[in-house]
């Protein structure tokens, strides 16, 4: 068994002998931040795996040569969190989140120790902006794949821009204490961030967001790669279009953004004038707009009411219900504002779709149903947001993608939601798969929703 302290000391030889690169150097006068660990010990994230570049076989052998013949030199960098399996059990794991050719090479070769280092991030979001960034400040990196780095961070700081917006209107609804409180709070959680954390959020501040709380990311990659928005566009379209081998072509430097880019538009337009059968009209993509006027059809208010109605009539057998007199109205982006005593004492919240559904001519009040919108699976972890909406309808659904349907009524069982969940597939079928239960919306609540939802007809 090697002796940790023995190897230490020999580490340290090495550097003052000036065995060491410059970077390298650089690195071993924060010699006492660095720790030893087996490569062994540490964990390899399949995502974030995929961040970083692929070595050709080249590359990786003659990196291999280094490492056996001058070992480890630059520390492994690596975030502790937890982690949990399939089965929900959890273990605290090293991710590593630089490194991981070195990582991989040490187990292949059996050294039994190297150099790591430690860094802190608050979510596995930050893991990736700080990989991508990490990318970007490698040397002779050119135009074409700084774009494409630059990309790929904004996905991830679309999220971030999202989960600040979340935040700026909770500390609003929660009344924000004083500005000088809130200075005061700041400087507090500065002094607890370590360098690293306090560059990231450096970095995160300097997003641009719109009202809404998304991001340009045509702007954001083109700011973050010193390049043209023009250029970002053009290396977007080669991307999604030209192919793998072309992409390929292009980061090397052996085709240029705009020849590759010309020669995809010269192709669209040669496919396009070559077609003299009139192709099939496709189904328009799922976006909201289109989302809303599928949910405004009489056959999913329908089986939607049916439920309600079986909810209020429960003395009626669920076969029997006709609804022969059922009559809707839809609001989209449906407002509710948070009312008292007439004046609105908190930030309104947005619900993408509200039914008014009269389930037949004896009814006083109307059925109220809640949608709203989860596109991906990041967004599903913040569903418990939505129980404060769901209380102003009778019924309320979350809508998604067909492919989210088993996480999102995951998500709805372990939150304890009375909530229920609809798909929506490619062929624009819509679909219950999680039955809502009917709410008793308290008098205040249900007479607010009736006189917003009357106000929009004037």
């Amino acid at each position: 068994m090697l002796n940790l302290d023995k190897f230490k000391k020999k580490e340290e030889e090495k550097h003052k002998q000036g065995m060491t690169s410059l970077r390298e150097k650089e690195s071993s006068e924060k010699l006492t931040q660095v720790d030893y660990k087996s490569p062994g010990s540490f964990h390899i994230e399949p995502e974030y795996r995929e961040l970083i570049r692929k070595q050709t076989a080249d590359e990786a052998q003659n990196f291999e040569k280094s490492i056996k013949e001058e070992g480890v030199r630059e520390p492994i960098l690596y975030w502790t969190h937890t982690l949990r399996d399939d089965s929900g059990k959890a273990r605290v794991v090293h991710t590593v989140v630089d490194g991981h050719h070195r990582c991989e090479a040490a187990i292949k070769l059996g050294l039994e120790y190297v150099p790591s280092k430690e860094l802190k991030f608050n979510s596995h979001n930050d893991v990736r902006i700080w990989m991508l960034r990490n990318q970007l400040g490698r040397r002779n990196i050119g135009d074409a794949e700084k774009i494409t780095i630059a990309l790929q961070l904004t996905e991830f700081l679309g999220v971030e821009a999202k989960e600040r917006k979340k935040r700026q209107v909770e500390s609003f609804n929660k009344g924000q204490k004083t500005q000088t409180e809130a200075k005061a709070k700041v400087k507090e959680e500065v002094k607890e961030k370590s360098e690293d954390e306090l560059e990231l959020q450096a970095f995160k501040d300097t997003l641009n967001m719109d009202p809404s709380g998304r991001i340009n990311r045509a702007e954001e990659a083109a700011k973050i790669a010193g390049v043209s928005t023009k250029n970002v566009t053009k290396m977007k379209k080669i991307i999604e279009k030209g192919g793998e081998n072309i992409v390929r072509s292009v980061i090397d430097g052996d085709l240029s953004i705009h020849k590759a880019w010309t020669d995809i538009r010269a192709s669209e337009k040669d496919e396009k004038g070559k077609s003299k059968v009139k192709a099939k009209p496709s189904k328009a993509a799922l976006t909201p707009k289109v989302i809303q006027s599928l949910l405004h059809t009489s056959g999913v208010v329908k089986a939607i009411g049916k439920v309600g109605y079986a909810f209020r009539y429960q003395d009626e057998a669920f076969d029997a219900i006709q609804l022969n007199e059922l009559s809707f109205k839809q609001h989209n982006d449906f407002n509710i504002r948070f009312v008292e005593d007439g004046k609105e004492v908190r930030q309104s919240k947005n619900i993408e779709a509200v039914q008014f559904v009269k389930l037949n001519s004896q009814d006083i009040f109307p059925l109220i149903i809640g949608y709203q919108y989860i596109s991906t699976a990041d967004d599903l972890k913040y569903i418990s947001s939505l129980n404060e909406l769901a209380t102003f309808c009778h019924k309320f659904y979350v809508v998604v993608n067909v492919d989210l349907a088993k996480e999102a009524i995951a998500q709805v069982k372990s939150e304890n939601m009375v909530v229920g969940v609809i798909t929506i597939d490619k062929e624009h079928k819509v679909e219950v798969v999680h039955e809502s239960h009917y709410i008793m919306i308290e008098e205040h609540k249900e007479l607010q929703m009736m006189r917003e939802g009357i106000y929009r007809q004037l």
